[in-house]
């Protein structure tokens, strides 16, 4: 058989050209720069950590921030800068929030476990798509060993159940109600969302709920007014008794609630819904229990916080975030199923370019016909890692430390006449409110937001503001081990004085009116 041959051209000048773009990739792909990326990286990211101060966030104008990254990109071809590199990794690191500082208190995602964003950054350089055991071998083995090791510590039989690692709550929430509607209407997947008659497709969810729990029925076909509102009692759980007339009055209404969304750990305090409870009620209605259990699933690694979510176990399907409160690079989620086979009915898909037919060893690792992702990054060794090194205990030991320390926070605050506190800590999020001298008759909402403005603004301690039944409240959650008592009581000293200010300035606007 006789091969086609390439057209006449000048050959010389193809491999000059095809010569001249090698050379400029090669530059980029070159060793010598990826070594002098790495020195500087280490260099700034090392005193990073080594940080011991309560800066925390330099808020730059977006337009400002915008001109200087501009100012360091490069007009038409260029090569490696160390120096232009280092500036913009200090662009990066200057305009960030400073997880690392004791007066970060704000949000939901800390400072990383060192080791384990040395790992990320070598499974970004040697990526391994953790969906299918061919593609990372590792990442599959990953997954089956810390199944093995959570199911444990959930008391279900090995082999019972199964886990899918993916990225983020927001994916694993949708993914477990889209399990949860493919069992109770198989029909939906090939001929849509559409009313039989066990009535219209539902889904009942707490009121405090995450906003991507929300979401989840405009995303399936379901609609936002097929979801089912579930009150909360005064500890901000769940009501049994109101979750039970909310769900025979939506069954009045015609509704067909399939699946229960309950919390291990709100966003906005930390509450852990009363599971038991709920999963009797699942069970009862035939419905589905899934736990967004984001924040405090991790608890599962603690012997003594472990009661705190007691009934998870009981629960279908429930999810946990290794990048909140066990510490790893974002984004990295567990997703479980209380029974083996459930994962699989998220997406009853056959594609013969990835899925096999028939299962066998490998295809028994793989998670890629279980999950959205077909090219997930394979976060799950991160975790796997760490564990590996550090062993369960690391992560229980700092566990314990900052829900402790958000006990102790409770403690003080409470005995304050300035402040309110508007719960008991069940995690390590606590919400409270300043009523500084001279507030009487002033707008406290507005009071709350403005002091958490100006904390923010001055640099020395980052905090957040949540809503609490039409009341802002001031919201620290604790994710930083380095932080003790004495950065409560500056936090708190710093929010005194920016209350006499704002009482000060705002009495003067009305006096000056």
């Amino acid at each position: 058989m006789l091969s086609t041959p390439f057209p006449e051209t000048s050959t010389s000048a193809v491999d000059q050209i095809q010569a001249d773009r090698l050379q400029k990739l090669t530059h980029a792909f070159d060793t010598a720069d990826f070594s002098h990326a790495v020195a500087v990286a280490h260099e700034r990211l090392a005193a990073h950590l080594e940080k011991d101060d309560l800066e925390v966030l330099k808020q730059e104008p977006p337009a400002g921030l915008m001109r200087q990254a501009r100012a360091l990109m490069t007009k038409g071809e260029g090569e490696f800068s160390p120096d232009r590199f280092a500036d913009i990794l200090d662009l990066y690191l200057r305009t960030g929030i400073q997880v690392n500082s004791r007066g970060y208190m704000a949000r939901q995602f800390s400072s990383v476990v060192p080791v384990s964003a040395v790992f990320d950054m070598v499974s970004a350089m040697a990526p391994q798509p953790a969906s299918f055991y061919e593609a990372g071998p590792l990442p599959n083995v990953a997954d089956k060993i810390l199944s093995e090791e959570f199911g444990e510590r959930l008391g279900w039989v090995p082999g019972s159940f199964d886990m899918v690692s993916t990225s983020g709550a927001s994916l694993a929430n949708l993914t477990a109600v889209l399990a949860a509607r493919n069992r109770h209407f198989a029909s939906f997947w090939k001929g849509g969302v559409r009313p039989d008659s066990r009535g219209r497709p539902a889904v009942a969810i707490g009121a405090d709920s995450h906003f991507s729990v929300t979401r989840i029925a405009g995303i399936l076909g379901l609609g936002e007014d097929q979801v089912v509102r579930l009150p909360v009692d005064d500890r901000r759980r769940i009501s049994i008794e109101g979750a039970i007339a909310a769900l025979d009055g939506a069954a009045e209404r015609g509704l067909n609630v399939f699946c229960i969304v309950a919390a291990a750990g709100s966003t906005s305090i930390g509450a852990n819904d009363p599971l038991p409870a709920l999963a009797a009620i699942a069970r009862e209605r035939g419905a589905w229990l899934h736990v967004d259990a984001a924040h405090n699933g991790a608890f599962l690694v603690s012997d003594r916080l472990r009661g705190r979510i007691k009934g998870i176990e009981l629960a279908d399907s429930f999810c946990l975030d290794a990048h909140k409160t066990l510490f790893m690079p974002a984004a990295c989620t567990l997703l479980f199923y209380r029974q083996k086979g459930l994962a699989g009915t998220a997406f009853p898909q056959k594609a013969s370019y990835v899925f096999d037919p028939d299962e066998d060893e490998i295809s028994r690792f793989e998670s890629g016909v279980k999950n959205f992702e077909c090219t997930k990054r394979p976060s799950i060794v991160n975790l796997w890692l760490t564990w590996a090194l550090y062993g369960r205990c690391f992560f229980e030991t700092k566990l314990d430390y900052l829900v402790e320390l958000t006990r102790i926070a409770h403690d003080h605050i409470a005995s304050l006449s300035d402040f309110a506190v508007a719960h008991e800590p069940e995690s390590n999020i606590l919400c409270f409110i300043h009523r500084p001298e001279g507030s009487d008759g002033l707008d406290i909402n507005r009071l709350q937001l403005e002091l958490r403005n100006r904390v923010r603004d001055a640099n020395r301690y980052f905090i957040s503001k949540v809503d609490l039944d039409g009341v802002t409240n001031l919201r620290i959650v604790m994710m930083n081990h380095r932080i003790d008592r004495n950065d409560i009581v500056g936090l708190l000293e710093e929010i005194r004085r920016h209350g006499r200010d704002i009482v000060a300035d705002w009495t003067r606007q009305t006096v000056a009116a």
